[in-house]
């Protein structure tokens, strides 16, 4: 049963909680008036607008490196002003994609879509390693993929991160194929490890993005993986350091006709190679979209979002002061049941029946899956496996099909 808010009138004129004191000073009591003020507008916006939407980005809004048509206009209609960024609708950016960080991304989303996103609305694949900054404080942890990988661990809070273009020329010979690579600059140390033994141990492997040199890294990661650590050794008793990945994609949607191999497909061929090398499970733990924590966090983004659109005057998406830690960085004080039950409905827009839409199933009510016929899935009906709630041909019907929905009528 919801909780109800006994108020009473205060001396000062106006409304109070009951449990709450009077306010000793005028500070005090202004306050005390802003928090109320922020209270009920936050609840006047859920009653009257209880829904957010997240967007699937490859496949959806962006093809290769080009927008997909009415894209830009479609997130045009979730916005009072622009100019300003200030939002009519909720929304976030949910990818499996990543390599950068969410203030890199942001800026290149507001650039390709032509409209203000802030960092706080962009989850990458691997936006979830946060949480895991401080179990390996102190440790190194090697980062593997496409972009900046080492630069996004960095950012949250890892301490000691070293990319896989760095950490293999540690080591002479452990790519036997690197000089006939034309693209690799052929870089080793010919000194032989110089490193201490004790400083080359990895705690933990990163994969944050697709990884580019398959055949390396592959080699690489068996050699840290089989050997507690430390490459060069043999010896297999050793406890397998951990591995994570940010996705688990077997394949995505780009400007080629035939979807090409992803971070999943990745996954398969080092498990495949580990297991006939060790004769023992791969252990690790994958992330990104069909995984429910993926979509929680998408949720308690949303809902933050929806309660900092009314918390200040003025209050957007965007900051001219500063494009990297926007307006919408700053926190709200939402206590857990109203972030977690204020919105009755979010929208999963995206193309993948695999990721996006079995996600939004799996993760259950509040979540509404809508699929689109621009990227991965280009089907006549519904997907038989993961059939959405709805299917339409792209973005801006998908946009057009929730404002109708939820009744608000944008030009």
């Amino acid at each position: 049963m919801a909780a109800i808010r006994v108020l009473r009138w205060s001396r000062r004129g106006a409304w109070m909680p009951r449990s709450a004191k009077p306010c000793r000073s005028m500070c005090e009591f202004g306050e005390a008036s802003q928090q109320m003020q922020r209270y009920n507008l936050e609840r006047l916006y859920l009653s009257r607008n209880a829904f957010g939407i997240a967007f699937d980005i490859d496949g959806v809004l962006i093809q290769g490196s080009e927008t997909i048509e009415r894209a830009p206009e479609a997130l045009r209609r979730l916005y009072k002003d622009v100019d300003t960024g200030k939002l009519q609708v909720p929304y976030v950016f949910l990818t499996n994609g990543g390599g950068m960080t969410e203030a890199a991304r942001a800026k290149e989303l507001t650039r390709q879509l032509s409209v203000p996103v802030n960092p706080i609305q962009v989850h990458l694949g691997h936006t979830p390693f946060k949480t895991l900054a401080q179990r390996y404080r102190g440790k190194k942890v090697l980062s593997l993929g496409k972009g900046e990988p080492e630069t996004a661990l960095t950012s949250y809070g890892f301490s000691t991160v070293v990319k896989m273009d760095n950490y293999f020329r540690e080591f002479p010979h452990i790519d036997p194929l690197l000089s006939y690579k034309p693209w690799a600059k052929y870089e080793s140390n010919a000194n032989g490890m110089l490193m201490p033994e004790i400083e080359r141990q990895i705690a933990a492997v990163f994969v944050c993005s697709d990884p580019v040199d398959w055949s390396r890294d592959i080699q690489v990661l068996c050699d840290v993986l089989r050997a507690g650590g430390y490459p060069g050794k043999l010896d297999s008793q050793l406890p397998q350091p951990s591995l994570y990945f940010a996705a688990d994609d077997f394949e995505y949607s780009t400007k080629f006709p035939v979807p090409r191999f992803g971070m999943g497909a990745f996954r398969i061929a080092l498990e495949s190679l580990y297991v006939k090398l060790i004769k023992r499970p791969l252990l690790y733990t994958s992330y990104g979209k069909p995984k429910p924590i993926v979509y929680h966090l998408a949720a308690k983004s949303l809902h933050r979002i929806a309660g900092m659109m009314y918390s200040k005057p003025g209050m957007n998406s965007h900051s001219e002061e500063d494009p990297n830690v926007g307006p919408l960085e700053l926190p709200l004080p939402v206590d857990r049941a109203r972030q977690e039950g204020a919105l009755k409905t979010l929208y999963m827009i995206g193309d993948n029946p695999e990721t996006d839409i079995a996600g939004a199933i799996g993760a259950g009510r509040p979540w509404y899956s809508i699929l689109v016929r621009s990227g991965n899935f280009r089907g006549g009906g519904n997907h038989d496996k993961y059939p959405a709630d709805k299917v339409v041909d792209n973005v801006y019907e998908a946009v057009d099909f929730v404002l109708k929905k939820e009744g608000i009528w944008t030009k």
